[in-house]
């Protein structure tokens, strides 16, 4: 069988991967379908260059197999798996931990624990518990404190609460859920307390790792020990402070902290440089044993396991005298890694580390000859940064709506840096490990310091840069797909590469104009889920107005991911309507970040927090317009979107969008509306089309008052008193914690990001 057949039958295994995404037989079907097509037409039309019939009928075969393997090994929970007894409040897990802690950003400990046994009912004392045998995997999360020196390996029992995944608020949301599932994961534990059971493994490729985090960081201290560890290990591997990885990752060095074929390269190119003078068998030998040396200490993730594969390839090219094929083993890497695991085929590190990969094997020598005036290091590295640029940029632009403008600057300010750090942190690592004891790791990881704290400044340094993070907004599917047919083109087709111009300017048509029509054009109000703090975005004709932010968690999670989908960078108008409250942490968050705040206006009544003065001297000090709002005084936002403050505190605010008028209670205190009611100037002014509170206790006199159509509450759960009297007034009712985001457009009214019936139970 020829390389090219070959590649080809593996193009179609990978397809028939990908064709699994439907459900039952369908995919199978389509895929096995679509191939006996191409197998009939496309032979007649271009028999010259296609392959023939036969290869045709084959692949497709391949394809449908593929599929319907990826279905069958698209993981199910077990009849006795751990998802089956939550949710349940009070639980007690026993369990095997299978990684070592990392740490996540609101500060707990994670981990994945192979569950063994679950204990159920009441924890008193002279109360039997249950105890039931489970099998499956739980995501867990502690506190800090109690996950410090767990290993994989470990027996330990966790109590906590037991919990389902929740499915995302807002469909532009990250599907946590489906991301663990597809892991064999459909429980997560938010634990207690924790209780070691017996000793730790005495040993593992966990403890070479820590020995070499530990040489790195007493070296070269912090961040910059962390940041080497990284660098070596992986982020994976190494909790790198979050504001340090944010900043490789906004500015397009995100590569250089993922263990991916960087760092392998390194290892391959140092190792056959050392043996030059060796055997090809010997220099196999020695590149085998680094490589799976290697892979042991950073963990079987998708990019790692790739460039292994390919490296080996690699090493059996050198035994065999033959010159490898790199797009040939770039294909069988992948089909050999979607074997072993299916379901890799949906994982991001998998996609870009491929399509990355792909774009230096296909694209740096037409990039590198028309670079031939610039000196050939030179044009050889912009050749390999543009390629991988080129390449990612597409799925980059339809995973999370963002472009990093410096990011070829970066990396070509940077490569020197990292590739010396990278050796040198391999090195001081081994012999940190090794000689542990001993200050010789330590003092080798010292020397690192310089150039890794150039490498932070600089990195810092254009990450203040003007428009150094670009929300451009996601692109829909078909935009993706079509400019990864340009793209495919352009590599294929030598007279279309004549063109090349012509087709990245149409790429960028596709891609771009699109989103700026949409976004010229959007008048939307998005309700965000955001636990029991109102948050409203409303989209006017490409301008912004923010009501709230929520705390830290909902300005992280919910907030910017939502920016950058929609390309927003900046906030037109912004109105907090609780300044005592704790929630100005999510401004906080949201002004530490690349998105701009134009004017910022506040209720303005009573003593501001402590959070909240240094918020507002913040805004201050970036030069951001900031005053409170005068009662009963319009701010108008655009030509469809109208503001006024009725009440300081608590803080009302009459919100008119269009045609419909909002009524924003930020305290639903029932005293408070009692109040409310007795005051004759406001009666008139509470009419509204949509009550929109934070789910407190409302009366049925200001129901009343208020005449409203619908009521939406930013709340996880609403009381059965409210429900019962909201329905008696015939009332639609919607909450954030049952609903999801709510959507109102003027096309689609009121529309809820999960479908439920108001009818349906609280539980």
């Amino acid at each position: 069988m020829t390389a090219q057949i070959t590649l080809f039958l593996c193009l179609a295994f990978i397809a028939g991967t990908f064709a699994s995404i439907f459900p039952d037989w369908t995919g199978t079907a389509t895929i096995f379908g679509i191939g006996i097509v191409l197998g009939l037409s496309v032979p007649t039309i271009w028999h010259r260059q296609s392959p023939k019939r036969w290869v045709w009928f084959l692949a497709a075969l391949i394809a449908a197999l593929a599929c319907s393997y990826a279905q069958f090994r698209t993981p199910q929970p077990q009849a006795n798996d751990i998802s089956k007894f939550a949710p349940a409040s009070e639980v007690v897990v026993k369990g095997t931990v299978k990684e070592s802690p990392s740490l996540t950003r609101s500060g707990r400990a994670k981990f994945i624990l192979s569950a063994e046994e679950i204990q159920l009912g009441s924890q008193k004392p002279e109360v039997k518990p249950e105890v039931k045998v489970v099998s499956g995997d739980v995501y867990a999360t502690t506190s800090l404190t109690q996950a410090t020196g767990l290993v994989p390996g470990q027996l330990i029992k966790v109590s906590g609460r037991l919990y389902l995944p929740a499915s995302p608020n807002h469909d532009l949301e990250f599907d946590f859920k489906k991301y663990l599932a597809r892991s064999g994961i459909f429980s997560g534990l938010s634990g207690r307390n924790l209780e070691l059971q017996g000793d730790a493994p005495a040993w593992g490729g966990w403890s070479i790792r820590n020995r070499m985090v530990r040489a790195h960081v007493a070296g070269a201290g912090v961040p910059e020990g962390i940041l080497l560890s990284s660098l070596v290990l992986g982020n994976r591997a190494v909790d790198l402070p979050n504001d340090l990885k944010d900043t490789f990752i906004d500015i397009g060095l995100a590569a250089a902290l993922a263990a991916s074929g960087f760092q392998v390269s390194l290892i391959l190119g140092a190792v056959l440089f050392l043996s030059r003078g060796k055997s090809p068998l010997q220099q196999f030998g020695l590149g085998t044993i680094c490589l799976l040396g290697y892979l042991c200490l950073t963990g079987v993730t998708p990019s790692v396991l790739r460039a292994v594969v390919m490296g080996f390839g690699g090493l059996i090219a050198i035994v065999a005298q033959r010159q490898q094929r790199p797009l040939g083993s770039l294909a069988l890497a992948a089909t050999i890694l979607l074997i072993f695991q299916p379901m890799w085929i949906w994982d991001l590190g998998f996609q870009f580390s491929f399509l990355a990969t792909l774009g230096l094997v296909t694209t740096v020598d037409p990039i590198a000859k028309r670079l031939e005036r610039l000196p050939p290091l030179f044009a050889t590295t912009i050749a390999v940064l543009l390629a991988a640029y080129i390449w990612t940029l597409p799925l980059q632009l339809y995973t999370f709506g963002r472009i990093s403008a410096y990011s070829i600057p970066a990396n070509i300010l940077t490569i020197p840096l990292v590739s010396l750090t990278t050796l040198g942190g391999m090195f001081s690592g081994v012999l940190g490990a090794i000689f542990e004891p001993l200050p010789i790791g330590r003092m080798a990881s010292w020397l690192m310091y310089a150039p890794l704290h150039l490498t932070i400044s600089i990195a810092q340094w254009i990450h203040s840069l003007p428009g150094a993070v670009t929300n451009a907004g996601a692109i829909q599917l078909w935009q993706m797909l079509v400019a990864y047919a340009l793209i495919v083109l352009v590599w294929l087709h030598p007279m279309v590469r004549k063109v090349w111009l012509l087709i990245v300017a149409l790429a960028i048509a596709i891609i771009f104009i699109p989103i700026a029509v949409e976004r010229s054009n959007l008048f939307q109000v998005t309700l965000l889920a955001t636990g029991q703090s109102p948050v409203m975005m409303v989209q006017n004709q490409g301008k912004t107005l923010l009501i709230n932010s929520g705390d830290k968690q909902s300005a992280t999670f919910a907030l910017l991911p939502l920016f950058q989908k929609f390309g927003i960078n900046q906030i037109d108008l912004a109105i907090s309507t609780d300044p005592q409250s704790e929630v100005s942490e999510g401004w906080g968050t949201i002004l530490a970040s690349s998105i701009g705040v134009q004017k910022f206006r506040d209720v303005g009544a009573g003593v501001a927090s402590k959070d909240y003065t240094k918020m507002t001297q913040l805004l201050s000090a970036k030069g951001i317009s900031t005053s409170p709002i005068a009662l009963n005084t319009t701010i108008e936002f655009g030509d469809r979107v109208q503001l006024q403050l009725l009440h300081q505190s608590p803080g009302i605010l009459r919100i008119q969008t269009d045609k419909i008028s909002w009524l924003l209670l930020a305290d639903a205190d029932p005293k408070v509306q009692n109040a409310l009611l007795d005051k004759a100037s406001l009666s008139s002014s509470l009419k509204a089309d949509i009550l929109w509170w934070n789910g407190g206790e409302i009366i049925p006199e200001f129901l009343e008052a208020v005449k409203p159509t619908t009521a939406i509450a930013s709340t996880a759960i609403v009381t059965d008193t409210n429900v019962e009297a909201i329905h008696k007034a015939n009332i639609r009712l919607y909450w954030t914690g049952r609903d999801g985001a709510i959507v109102w457009t003027l096309a689609n009214d009121i529309q809820p990001s999960k479908d439920n019936d108001d009818s349906k139970s609280l539980m």
